[in-house]
């Protein structure tokens, strides 16, 4: 696979079974494979676990397809992560007939994921849910119960025209072979090697992958593409594919918040010495309007707006095909200078970034 537009998506699109009955019950079918799963969760492996009133737990794996050119995985996967449970911890609480469309989403991460993270586990709670607007909030825990992140959203809820008594066709689901997209090999091809990661410019190495000469593994799965960069600023494109679908017409709000992240880290990044590292603390993230799928790319562009010597900010717009504006995101990030010679140390980001907190340095 070279990148998701390559090949049709599968999964479940305008499927108005999901509508039919109270969202509990509509959960619980998801998760006894009642209905078929929409094109997010085939693309990246989101599965859903338990439900109760108010309540949604998913699963996903941490697969070598999340991760970027230096083998690591971002904070943005997180939240691409969190927003269906978080929705659907709301969406629990809802009669038939009614939808939830992700507003706002703010992410704060505790601890970096690494190729021993296996799974991530989401367990989200609705916090209110009124007439028109639902709160909830999520915990992320490793597959050893370690809290990865924590994430809040306000979502707004709507109407769906559905008749409950309605014999409707399933929808078309697409090939089944080969295997889902997270379900394959990685790519092993596409990385850094550490001599150009320890040596290499920050910003060189950007330039090198807005060339083409490397192809993130992430990249891949998505169709991102970075088109530009310069000192504190990047832009890129994202493909509007339906593989992004939850199950709508719009892409998931999860994958959108996913690229804002990755966009804005990489602003960051190339602000960076050779041999610095960085990690997102936090992120939010609030859409303006739906961004629809086979609509055309949708761009990217991220600034960095404070650079103090532990702390950078950043924001960044993304803008659908037509030039208007569909989500915008800032976030934070703390640096660790020659945080790359302790990773081939053999220290795990988390045993870094915790050291780097503990310099008795304040960013400003």
């Amino acid at each position: 696979m070279n990148h998701i537009d390559d090949e049709h998506f599968r999964g479940s699109i305008g499927d108005l079974r999901a509508f039919q009955k109270p969202g509990l019950e509509t959960f619980r079918r998801y998760i006894r494979g009642e209905l078929p799963a929409p094109p997010i969760s085939r693309l990246a492996g989101l599965r859903p676990t338990e439900a109760g009133l108010g309540k949604a737990t998913f699963t996903m794996p941490v697969t070598r397809w999340l991760e970027d050119g230096f083998g690591l995985y971002w904070g943005g996967v997180y939240a691409l992560f969190a927003d269906a449970p978080l929705a659907w911890a709301i969406w629990t609480t809802l009669p038939a007939g009614k939808a939830v469309a992700t507003s706002e989403l703010s992410m704060s991460f505790v601890r970096p994921m690494s190729r021993n993270t296996a799974n991530m586990i989401g367990r989200a709670e609705s916090i209110h849910s009124g007439n028109q607007v639902g709160l909830s909030m999520i915990q992320i825990t490793d597959q050893d119960g370690r809290l990865l992140a924590f994430g809040s959203t306000r979502c707004l809820i709507s109407n769906v025209a559905v008749d409950a008594d309605a014999e409707y066709a399933p929808p078309e689901l697409g090939p089944t072979d080969p295997p889902d997209p997270y379900l394959r090999p990685a790519p092993e091809d596409g990385y850094f090697s550490l001599d150009q990661v320890m040596n290499g410019a920050p910003i060189e190495l950007q330039r090198r992958t807005v060339a083409g000469e490397k192809i993130f593994p992430v990249w891949r799965l998505t169709g991102y593409r970075p088109t530009a960069v310069d000192d504190g600023l990047l832009t890129a494109v994202l493909p509007s594919s339906p593989w992004f679908s939850n199950g709508g017409p719009s892409i998931y709000g999860g994958l959108l918040a996913w690229a804002a992240e990755f966009t804005m880290g990489a602003a960051v990044y190339s602000t960076l010495s050779p041999g610095d590292v960085f990690a997102t603390l936090d992120m939010h993230i609030r859409f303006t309007r739906p961004a629809l799928v086979n609509s055309g790319d949708l761009t990217l562009a991220a600034s960095v707006n404070h650079r103090g010597r532990l702390l950078r900010v950043s924001s960044c717009n993304v803008d659908n095909a037509e030039g208007k504006r569909v989500a915008m995101a800032t976030s934070s990030a703390l640096v660790v200078e020659g945080g790359v010679r302790e990773l081939l140390k053999g220290r795990l980001p988390d045993e870094i970034l915790a050291g780097a907190g503990r310099t008795g340095d304040r960013p400003h």
